[in-house]
């Protein structure tokens, strides 16, 4: 499952959104869910670098593999179904973004908002 929806592109440079910290990374992408399971993550624990990708943990939320954290936008964890459908819906208006990581956080943003004015 990618891509990780934390990551921004600001002037040429990478960035990874967790936890509100704003850290300048290099990021590493793949083709294939499948080759997640091929690597050994640890090699990628070093700050500089971020996995542009996102797995579910064992209560299906998605989460950083890079940073070992549940992905949160604001106070929400993110469901793994809710990040399939978004990306869907987002694949289905663009088959573009596919590796668009902004139009998943807007999405989630406004889904986010949506709950609260609830």
């Amino acid at each position: 499952m990618q891509p990780c929806p934390l990551h921004k592109e600001v002037d040429n440079e990478t960035y990874c959104i967790l936890d509100d910290e704003f850290d300048d990374v290099i990021l590493i992408n793949f083709l294939y869910p499948s080759d997640l399971q091929k690597i050994d993550i640890s090699e990628f624990q070093n700050p500089l670098y971020c996995l542009n990708a996102v797995i579910a943990d064992k209560d299906d939320f998605i989460f950083c593999p890079t940073k070992n954290k549940r992905i949160k936008i604001g106070d929400m964890s993110i469901p793994r179904k809710i990040y399939m459908n978004t990306r869907e819906v987002i694949l289905f208006m663009d088959p573009e973004a596919k590796h668009c990581s902004e139009c998943l956080y807007k999405a989630f943003i406004a889904m986010k908002k949506s709950v609260e004015e609830m």
